[in-house]
């Protein structure tokens, strides 16, 4: 059985490199010996953190909101000093009123008051109390949007709104027996951008409730007036905030559903706080955008109220950091995640964007290592960490079916609309049931209507092709691919500049390997190791900065291996004789034309694209590794983030060493890439084995039965 499944597992692996040479990944950047092991046999296997612009490794360390408590804090003791203010000013209408109660019973006119008269005297010391409290507590603010109001309606609204919200009742409650004041109705106007921005300003100012009344029929005064609009003169009518235990509703204003009573209104984002909220999320089995869609999901935000410096492999556990528009810290810390938490809380003035990173840091664990090979395992990292690997894109970037999104490139590159419509749309093997169905139906009657009734949503490219078809003409294949967003159509034609580099690469190694720098090889020259990922052509600077080695150079040794780099075809690349004579004859087996626009539609065409530089050779950084013995094979063999908040205790992760300590073997590693590097290529080079999905499997039960046996 053991024999059997090495025999799978060596078969897997050449359908591995099979599959790898498809799409130009054929070359090793050094000859140490490789070795076989299992990987991402669990989430744990696979850590990545991300490294800020900054350089700082991102990590999750803490859950609560205590950024939040500072500002409550400090929100609170503004507060306080209302409150003595408050008991101050209170103490003293208490002396006068005693002083008056006093001089009273002196007075004999005094003595003849009647209880009424005594109680009026008393409703109206409460009120004048009342009218005190509203002045401290609420002056300083109404001042504030008085003087905002005055930009907006003008000075004499702006006066009778101060008068309206000095009334007792109106922001604070109107004395006991006291009617609630009047509403105020506010000049009419006929520009609803106006009265909007009118609604607008209470919500964000003193969370009053407003709406929308006809104009009285004695008005004296009328707002903004648009002299060509048909639209009838309306009035802005503003609320007195209601009481807590008033009847009726919450008067406009937004339950507090964690304190479970009381009704507050909606909390204004705190003065001189930055917009922003960023974030560390540590999610395990989530894609970025999924984990994004359940947490917009769960706040009831937009998706694109996120912001984040890159998306991270689904299967792993991966930390990075996460922006979100006004939402408060406090708010996040409640959310109860499931595959996911959210923590280390910091307030920020900008949100993130991709490419806001410097890298990543990986921690993998490869197990099911043969016993004996520590030694040439060890010297194959050490010669991994001199000779780097080749950049290569890697198997994921294009796709995971068996028609490659470089094929559907190179298909809309040459201008073939039909051709790029069927490879899409047509019948795939490991297709589910349900998409399978829809395949067919197109391939067999080619009715696109009939064909999108049964495709899955969750198949957008699919969907949004056939929606296309179905509004588009008879044979309008390019109308009717402007259906697919926007980012997919892209990343059809990058799939293609992905393979050219590939292919390019390898045949660059091929022909010169990797050991010196030879004349016509491109460099970038600005003296120093510079982050060159512009994939859409950020990095102006860049495209000045490259230039090609000239004979003196190469034969001086001036430039290593680590500054060459190779294009990614577009406008503004250039290229060396040698290089471009790689490139042409890759085109042209593909029918596709290299420089310039090969049919009208633009989009689709290399003159249309910037294009960009990509490094030949990449250097891992950081890099550290350790033997661990296990003896269970679904033990946890690295640290997490999440299981350092939550530590659980395994006898079973030790260091290499007596037998007795596990029979199972794993090598620890842990190494930092740039941006647009990819860990599954230095895998790659260190165990000198696909990286493909199938041999990863085949590995996978090789190891299970040998561990069996």
């Amino acid at each position: 059985q053991t024999r059997g499944a090495m025999e799978s597992a060596k078969g897997a692996n050449a359908v591995g490199d099979d599959e790898e040479a498809a799409v130009g990944i054929e070359c090793y950047a050094n000859s140490a010996s490789g070795f076989q092991a299992i990987l991402k046999e669990r989430y744990t296997d696979f850590i990545v953190n991300e490294i800020g612009l900054d350089g700082e490794v991102v990590h999750l360390t803490s859950l609560d909101a205590a950024v939040d408590e500072e500002i409550d804090s400090r929100e609170q003791e503004k507060r306080q000093k209302t409150i003595v203010q408050l008991r101050a000013t209170q103490e003293e209408h208490d002396d006068h009123s005693d002083r008056q109660l006093d001089d009273g019973k002196k007075a004999p006119a005094a003595a003849a008051a009647t209880p009424s008269e005594t109680q009026g005297e008393g409703t109206d010391a409460k009120l004048e109390q009342t009218e005190v409290a509203a002045s401290v507590d609420f002056s300083a603010e109404i001042e504030i949007a008085i003087a905002d109001f005055v930009k907006l309606a003008g000075p004499a609204e702006a006066e009778r709104l101060k008068e309206f919200l000095e009334q007792p009742g109106v922001l604070l409650p109107a004395a006991e027996g006291k009617p609630a004041p009047a509403p105020l109705i506010l000049a009419s106007s006929n520009d609803k951008a106006y009265r909007t921005s009118m609604h607008v300003f209470f919500n964000s100012h003193f969370q009053l409730m407003t709406d929308t009344v006809e104009a009285p029929a004695d008005e004296k005064a009328s707002g903004p007036v648009k002299k060509d609009s048909k639209r009838p003169c309306l009035c802005i009518r503003v609320h007195p905030r209601k009481p807590v235990n008033s009847k009726g509703g919450n008067g406009g204003q937004k339950r507090n559903r964690d304190e479970g009573g009381g009704w507050e209104g909606h909390r204004r984002w705190p003065a001189n706080l930055p917009q922003y909220l960023e974030f560390t999320l540590c999610k395990e089995n989530k894609d970025t955008g999924d984990a994004i869609g359940v947490l917009s999901r769960i706040l009831h935000v937009k998706p694109r109220s996120f912001g984040f410096a890159g998306t991270k492999d689904r299967r792993g556990v991966t930390s990075q950091r996460v922006t979100i528009f006004k939402v408060r810290a406090a708010r996040m810390a409640k959310l109860r995640l499931l595959g996911m938490k959210v923590g280390n809380y910091r307030y920020v003035d900008r949100d993130l964007r991709l490419g806001d990173l410097k890298g990543n840091l990986f921690t993998l664990t490869l197990r099911g290592i043969e016993e004996g090979s520590q030694l040439s395992i060890s010297e194959a990292v050490r010669t991994l960490r001199t000779s780097g690997f080749i950049n290569y894109f890697g198997l994921q970037r294009f796709g995971s079916h068996s028609i490659g999104t470089h094929v559907v490139g190179a298909a809309l590159l040459r201008g073939a609309w039909e051709e790029a419509v069927d490879l899409i749309l047509r019948p795939r093997d490991g297709d589910k049931p349900q998409v399978a169905k829809a395949r067919s139906i197109f391939k067999e009657q080619g009715n696109a209507a009939a064909a999108l009734k049964h495709m899955p949503t969750w198949c957008v490219a699919e969907r949004s092709l056939l929606e296309g078809l179905v509004r588009a003409q008879k044979n309008d294949y390019v109308s009717a691919f402007s259906s697919i967003p926007r980012t997919t159509r892209k990343m059809y034609v990058h799939a293609y500049q992905s393979y050219l580099w590939n292919r390019a690469a390898s045949e660059r190694v091929r022909r010169h390997g990797l050991h010196r720098v030879v004349a016509g090889d491109l460099i970038i020259d600005t003296g120093c190791q510079t982050d060159i990922d512009n994939e859409d052509g950020d990095n102006d600077w860049i495209f000045s900065s490259v230039r090609e080695v000239t004979p003196e150079e190469a034969s001086a040794g001036v430039f290593s291996i680590t500054d060459v780099v190779l294009p990614l075809p577009g406008s503004r690349v250039i290229y060396s004789e040698s290089v471009q004579k790689i490139y042409e004859e890759i085109c042209q087996s593909d029918g596709v034309q290299l420089v310039g626009f090969a049919h009208s539609v633009r989009e689709y065409s290399f003159g249309y694209l910037t294009g960009a530089y990509r490094r030949l050779v990449t250097k891992p950084d950081k890099v550290n590794f350790d033997f661990v013995r296990y003896s269970d094979p679904s033990a946890d063999l690295a640290e997490t983030d999440l299981a350092r908040l939550q530590p659980v205790q395994h006898d079973t992760v030790k260091p290499a060493g007596k037998a007795e300590e596990g029979e199972l073997l794993a090598l620890r590693l842990s190494f930092a890439l740039p941006t647009a590097s990819y860990a599954t290529m230095a895998i790659r080079e260190l165990m000198k084995s696909s990286s493909s999905q199938a041999s990863h499997k085949a590995a996978t039960l090789s190891a299970n039965h040998t561990v069996q046996n």
